[in-house]
C-alpha cells in the first residue's frame, strides 16, 4: 500500500521546512501531480489512490487501462520504485490529487504527454532516464515531448540521474594511427569496476545531424581477458535507421576492474559519450553526466543530497553534474528516505530527491492557485539554500542550491512566502522557445 503518514520519517518535513507551510493548510490541495514510472509491480496500489487515478499507457495510447499491479509483462518492471515515489509526493503535498502513470520507453512517454495535456496535469513528477537519443544537449525526440508540456504549461520534474561515476566524454584520438581511441588518461585502455552479473553500456558520439560519417566499435574485457561485451553495430551514411552509438550489455562472471576499448571504422574526429552503467569509472567525469529529458531547459531537474547531513555543502557523490553553460541541475533535493516500500533510510537516489521537489512545488502552488508551475519551480528556486555559489549563481553540480520552503513568518524577520510574489509573476509561456538547446561541439 502507499505508505501511511507515520511511515515516512518526519525529518523529511522538518529538513524541507514543509510543516509550516502544512500548519497554515498549504498541503497541495487543487493540484493535479502525476507520477510518471515503470515499476508498480510487487505492491497493491493504496486505497488512498483510487483505481480511475490509475493509468497504463502500455496496455493502449490513451492510457485509460488501469495499472494491474499483478500484472508484470516486462522483467524491468519488476519492483516498487514508482510506488515510492508517489509515497514521496504524498508525504509532502498530501492534499493534492494523484496520478499514477505507467511509463517505460519513448512511445509510452509520447502516449503518457498526451494523457497529461487532456487531463490538465500540472506537474510531473518522473525518475526515469532514457539513453542513447541525442548527445545529452536537451535536443532529440524526448525535447519534443517536453515542450508539449511547456506549451500546456504543465511542469516535468525530473530527475538528474545517478551517473557521476560511471561517465566518461572524450573527444576521439588516435595519435599512432591505429585505430584505437586513446582515452584522455593515455592509454587505449578504460578501467571499469563490475561486478558479476550483467551492466548495461551507452555510448554516443556526436553526429546526430550527419550519421554515418563516423563507425566505432566497442569492447569490454573482464580481468582474465575474456571479452564480455561489444558493439558492432553498423551505421550506414544516409540510412532511415543510423544511429551515432552502440548499446550493448556487459555480461561478466567476475567481479574487478575491466576494460573497455573502442575502434575506429571510418570517420574523423568526434566527441564521444560513454555510460558505464552500473560499473565504477576509475577516471570517472562527472560532468555533462546529466541524459535525457533533464537537459531540456523547460524540465525541472533535480540533484540528491543525503537527507542526514543535508546542507552540508555536498551532493551524493553518485549525482550527476550538468555540462558548462547548461545550467542543470536545476535544484538539489534529499535522498536516503524512509519510505513503507523500502524501509527505513532505504529510498535513494535522485529517484528520491525528484518526488520530494515536485511535492514542495505543489505545496508552493496550493498557496499562490492563480501561479504557473514554472514560477512556483522558479519560487523554490530563489529560496535554495546554497553554500556554494558560482558567478551566476549556479552550479553544474547543486544547480541553484538544496532545496527548501521558505520560511512562512509575516513579521520583518520573515523571507520569501509574502515577499517573493511582489518580484512579479513567472510566467511560462513568456519563455522563449529556442531552436536548438545547449552547447555546440564544433
Amino acid at each position: 500500500d502507499l505508505a501511511p503518514d507515520q511511515s515516512l520519517s518526519p525529518q523529511l518535513l522538518d529538513t524541507l521546512n514543509v510543516l509550516p507551510w502544512h500548519e497554515l493548510g498549504y498541503k497541495g490541495s487543487g493540484v493535479k501531480i502525476a507520477v510518471f514510472d515503470i515499476e508498480w509491480f510487487g505492491a497493491e496500489i493504496s486505497a488512498n489512490v483510487t483505481a480511475e487515478n490509475t493509468h497504463d499507457c502500455f496496455a493502449h495510447q490513451s492510457c485509460a487501462p488501469r495499472i494491474d499491479p499483478t500484472n508484470i509483462r516486462f522483467e524491468n518492471e519488476q519492483g516498487r520504485h514508482g510506488i515510492a515515489c508517489a509515497e514521496v509526493v504524498q508525504k509532502i503535498a498530501p492534499e493534492a490529487e494523484l496520478h499514477l502513470v505507467r511509463v517505460g520507453n519513448r512511445t509510452t512517454l509520447e502516449n503518457a504527454v498526451e494523457w497529461a495535456i487532456r487531463e490538465d496535469i500540472d506537474i510531473i513528477s518522473m525518475s526515469l532516464s532514457f539513453f542513447n537519443e541525442s548527445f545529452y544537449d536537451g535536443t532529440g525526440p524526448n525535447s519534443d515531448q517536453i515542450f508539449k508540456l511547456h506549451n500546456a504549461d504543465i511542469l516535468m520534474v525530473t530527475s538528474a540521474g545517478n551517473y557521476a561515476r560511471q561517465h566518461v566524454r572524450d573527444p576521439f584520438y588516435d595519435p599512432d594511427w591505429n585505430g584505437w581511441h586513446n582515452f584522455d588518461h593515455g592509454t587505449e585502455y578504460m578501467p571499469i569496476y563490475y561486478s558479476e552479473g550483467s551492466h548495461r553500456m551507452n555510448i554516443l558520439w556526436d553526429e546526430f545531424e550527419r550519421c554515418g560519417t563516423t563507425d566505432l566499435d566497442a569492447y569490454v574485457w573482464s580481468p582474465s581477458g575474456e571479452l564480455v561485451g561489444r558493439g558492432f553495430s553498423e551505421h550506414e551514411i544516409g540510412s532511415n535507421r543510423c544511429h551515432p552509438g552502440e548499446r550493448f550489455q556487459v555480461t561478466t562472471t567476475e567481479s574487478g576492474w575491466h576494460y573497455l576499448q573502442l575502434y575506429r571504422h571510418r570517420g574523423g574526429s568526434v566527441d564521444i559519450d560513454i555510460m558505464a552503467r552500473g560499473g565504477t569509472v576509475y577516471f570517472k567525469e562527472p560532468t555533462a553526466s546529466i541524459v535525457d529529458p533533464g537537459n531540456h531547459p523547460y524540465a525541472f531537474t533535480v540533484g540528491a543530497a543525503n537527507i542526514n547531513d543535508y546542507f552540508d555543502g555536498s551532493t551524493e557523490p553518485f549525482s550527476s553534474h550538468g555540462a558548462p553553460g547548461m545550467f542543470k541541475p536545476d535544484i538539489v533535493g534529499p535522498d536516503s528516505l524512509s519510505t513503507h516500500t523500502y524501509g527505513g533510510w532505504g529510498f535513494y537516489g535522485t529517484s528520491a530527491s525528484t518526488p520530494a521537489v515536485a511535492g514542495m512545488i505543489a505545496v508552493i502552488m496550493s498557496r499562490y492557485p492563480e501561479k504557473s508551475p514554472y514560477w512556483a519551480s522558479d519560487f523554490l528556486k530563489r529560496s535554495a539554500v546554497n553554500p556554494v555559489l558560482s558567478q551566476d549563481g549556479h552550479s553544474n553540480e547543486m544547480g541553484a542550491g538544496y532545496a527548501r520552503l521558505p520560511s512562512t513568518d509575516r513579521g520583518c524577520g520573515g523571507n520569501a512566502l509574502f515577499l517573493l510574489p511582489l518580484l512579479g509573476i513567472f510566467r511560462r509561456k513568456a519563455m522563449p522557445k529556442p531552436s536548438r538547446i545547449g552547447y555546440s561541439n564544433s
